[in-house]
């Protein structure tokens, strides 16, 4: 069988890059390195059936990030973003991850019952106009693109793959009566949709039917006050709201928590939420009073944007309430959040550890570890991805925001460095023995990151107006809930 004349490799698009507007970033490195053996291994142990068959339609993937403590020689991790389909460096993972994540957008467009759906595909930069930053992964969102293309060629369609770009010169573009499917950055996106009466999306006046990114969902959902009629809007994760709102994440990881307990996780997160500006100041402020701790966390942000570290009990309360309008300011001029991105998480600042082999480029450096949990057909699966390093080596009498964020985004654009770096490949035995990480640890992690989504899947099944999908959900029978289901 003769090769299609007009596909080409991943490969070439990254390695023309340049010369099409920026440069892409390369991730089979890491790829290469993910060891199969580990991966079968951890796989396995982090594979668990889904509740029921519904649920095969509310989920596709969601890379969780988690801290590594160490104390008296005793590891735990602390989940501390659950993340979704807006995943950068899927192509970190092995060749057969990235294939089942693809197809499960394909599904996605299979099911769309429109036979013209127009499905938005959102991507993370250009949050700054001042200084606009473009993805490096952007090659991973046209992977994306190219499978709901082929969803909708399932049914005989011929499908429409637009950008953003072009759509902002020439907005008749969009007027066709193919399947289409729009790239875009997500703040490009949000000032560009707008919302009937009736709570239907349209972009440049055409109705909306789906889109993939948890945080631009998020941001859609808050951008139009919670009022889009969600039996008309397809998720690819259902669950997007503690994808991109650490605060509900964490509600429910407490939740699990108490139900299943491991001493490899801590039994509870210990975090408060805040509604504005008074409400944030005064939660941190009770935070220092009480001798903790504190880190802030902003709802529907990324790339470290808005967290901001408050470690020192005896911080003058003007340092403090200046830190807190920064990051107010930030999120209100990146995200175009009025007011700032309420509502914003108060949680307790973890200890965690570094990288402990002395002489490794990255030694002294802070680390999180990410684990990919994804959909394949009637279960979920985890293996773990890359290790996550900060760009800047931790002084616990010197702590500066690079030494305490994990960002590889942040990290390779502070530093003018290529993101894998700040990055290794965690199925591989060398980083697991360079993190001091047994085989046995991290299956585990793997089987209980799968059981926690599991576990949001059945609340987001169970009480959809807990997540703010109910509207006009609330009030319809069983039988059209399934129907809804099967179309989101």
């Amino acid at each position: 069988m003769r090769a299609d004349p007009l596909t080409m490799s991943l490969e070439t698009v990254i390695a023309a890059s340049p010369m099409l507007g920026h440069m892409l970033e390369d991730r089979s490195s890491v790829r290469n390195r993910q060891e199969p053996a580990l991966v079968d291994l951890f796989r396995d142990a982090g594979t668990v059936e889904l509740s029921n068959p519904d649920q095969e339609h509310l989920f596709l993937v969601a890379p969780l990030d988690l801290l590594v403590v160490e104390t008296d020689g005793r590891k735990q991790f602390h989940i501390t973003e659950t993340n979704g389909t807006g995943i950068g460096g899927l192509t970190n993972l092995p060749l057969d991850v990235v294939s089942t994540v693809l197809d499960g957008l394909t599904e996605m467009a299979t099911r769309l019952p429109e036979p013209n759906a127009l499905v938005l595909a959102a991507i993370s930069g250009m949050e700054s106009n001042k200084n606009p930053r473009h993805n490096h992964l952007v090659h991973e969102k046209m992977l994306y693109a190219e499978a709901l293309k082929r969803g909708f060629e399932k049914h005989g369609h011929s499908a429409k793959v637009l950008t953003m770009a072009q759509l902002e010169q020439d907005p008749k573009a969009i007027d066709t009566d193919q399947p289409t499917v729009v790239l875009g950055y997500i703040k490009e996106l949000l000032n560009s949709l707008g919302m009937n009466r009736d709570g239907r999306l349209r972009l440049f006046g055409r109705p909306v039917d789906g889109a993939v990114n948890d945080r631009f969902c998020l941001n859609v959902l808050s951008r139009f006050g919670h009022q889009v009629d969600m039996t008309r809007f397809a998720t690819m994760n259902r669950c997007f709201v503690p994808g991109a709102d650490k605060g509900k994440a964490y509600e429910l990881l407490n939740e699990f928590a108490a139900e299943n307990k491991d001493d490899l996780f801590p039994n509870k997160v210990r975090f408060s939420r805040a509604g504005n500006r008074p409400a944030l100041i005064a939660g941190v402020l009770n935070w220092l009073r009480e001798g903790r701790k504190a880190v802030i966390k902003a709802q529907g942000t990324g790339l470290g944007h808005g967290i901001e570290f408050f470690l020192d009990p005896e911080e003058a309360v003007d340092s403090i309430i200046d830190k807190i309008d920064h990051s107010i300011k930030v999120t209100e001029a990146y995200y175009g959040a009025i007011g700032g991105a309420f509502p914003y998480t108060v949680c307790e600042f973890v200890d965690t550890c570094t990288v402990p082999r002395n002489g490794h480029p990255l030694f002294g450096h802070k680390y999180e570890v990410r684990v990919v949990v994804y959909r394949d057909g009637a279960t979920l699966k985890a293996i773990p991805g890359i290790t996550k390093i900060s760009s800047q080596g931790y002084d616990a009498d010197k702590s500066n925001r690079l030494s305490l964020i994990n960002n590889i985004t942040t990290s390779a654009e502070a530093k003018k460095r290529e993101g894998t770096d700040f990055m290794l490949p965690l199925c591989n035995e060398e980083t697991l023995d360079i993190l001091g990480i047994d085989a046995d640890q991290m299956k585990r992690v793997c089987a209980y990151c799968s059981r926690y989504v599991r576990y949001i899947l059945d609340q987001v099944q169970a009480q959809p107006e807990r997540f703010g999908l109910a509207g006009v959900w609330g009030d319809l029978n069983q039988d059209d809930r399934s129907l809804v289901l099967k179309r989101a």
